[in-house]
């Protein structure tokens, strides 16, 4: 049997089991392959909303990725499908309709020699992580899959019946487990989710960044007078996606955008990459020279708020400007606006 036909048939056997009807999505359980250093951790999706589908986190890392996204849906912070993916980490096997599967993925399904019949029925298989296009898998994640659904069909039918474990309300969280020895023996236990974890990607963000600036620049900046103006400033990636120059998956840009508001008017508007705290910080000095001035003020939005801190407090903090937080950004999202309508022309 070639990898494809495994797959697909562990899959019809994953969709036949119906695990949706007593899994709820947040019924996570994990399963600790004895090769992998952190357990694998399932996500069931169907009965809250008949999207029916597995989500799996490969790690604790992308775990936590599951419950900011929790975090934030539940308190309504998404303001766009574009936010949502940028904290999406994962591998997600959905089940559609057959009109709706990409061609790609029914010439697998067909290649495969594995048959799928009805509505909601087709599998769909997409790399989800943040900065880059949903994305089809490849090669290893199909050996990867391959070993946690031969697991995970069982494991899920064995844990049904201990799934009120998940109705009581806990002071810490803990998920069913079921951790495989070499043999192909198994332990099952309660796994407690560390805490990091359960914060979510806030927990996970570098500490404040250092001034990575010399001293000479800082000193050209501080000399600047005082404007009396505010600037909003924002970071943000484009929702259209772009190819690499050399093929390969298509990444959303990170676009690094200033407006002044005193005259209206866009000042900055650069492609950055994301960790790329040095260039940041140098924008923003230049900027300050360009502009023969400082601003009093920065304000950004409250839902970036903690993201951009950790690249611009510590400089700004120097510079005497304020970086303040606010729900919306006038300038700032009526350009964004036309920007994205502009490459999608």
């Amino acid at each position: 049997m070639n990898n494809q036909m495994q797959l697909y048939s562990l899959v019809k056997k994953l969709y036949q089991a119906n695990l949706w009807e007593d899994y709820w999505d947040n019924d996570i359980i994990g399963i600790q392959l004895p090769d992998r250093k952190d357990p694998v951790f399932i996500s069931i999706l169907g009965k809250a909303e008949q999207n029916f589908g597995i989500l799996i986190y490969r790690n604790l890392e992308e775990l936590s990725y599951f419950f900011e996204t929790s975090k934030r849906a539940e308190n309504r912070e998404f303001s766009s499908v574009m936010e949502m993916l940028q904290t999406r980490k994962c591998i997600s096997l959905d089940f559609e309709d057959r009109q709706e599967i990409p061609k790609e993925e029914y010439e697998k399904i067909k290649a495969s020699g594995i048959t799928f019949r009805g509505k909601k029925a087709w599998p769909v298989f997409t790399d989800y992580k943040p900065g880059y296009y949903p994305y089809m898998i490849d090669e290893s994640d199909v050996l990867f899959l391959i070993a946690i659904f031969e697991k995970l069909v069982e494991t899920a039918n064995d844990f049904r019946n201990s799934l009120q474990l998940y109705e009581k309300e806990q002071s810490i969280y803990k998920m069913l487990m079921r951790t495989y020895k070499k043999d192909g023996l198994y332990e099952d236990s309660f796994y407690t989710v560390p805490e990091v974890v359960l914060e979510g990607l806030l927990a996970n963000e570098i500490d404040h960044a250092p001034i990575k600036l010399t001293e000479f620049e800082m000193r050209r900046a501080n000399n600047q007078k005082r404007k009396n103006t505010i600037w909003e400033l924002d970071i943000d990636f484009i929702g259209v996606p772009v190819v690499p120059a050399d093929g390969g998956r298509p990444t959303f840009p990170c676009l690094l955008i200033v407006a002044d508001t005193k005259d209206g008017e866009i000042i900055c508007s650069e492609f950055i990459k994301l960790r790329d705290i040095e260039k940041i910080q140098r924008i923003v000095i230049q900027l300050i020279l360009a502009q023969n001035g400082r601003p009093p003020k920065i304000v950004i939005d409250a839902d970036r708020h903690l993201k951009i801190a950790v690249y611009l407090e510590k400089l700004l903090t120097a510079l005497d400007i304020e970086l303040v937080p606010i729900q919306k950004l006038p300038l700032l999202s009526v350009a964004k606006q036309d920007m994205l309508e502009y490459f999608e022309d």
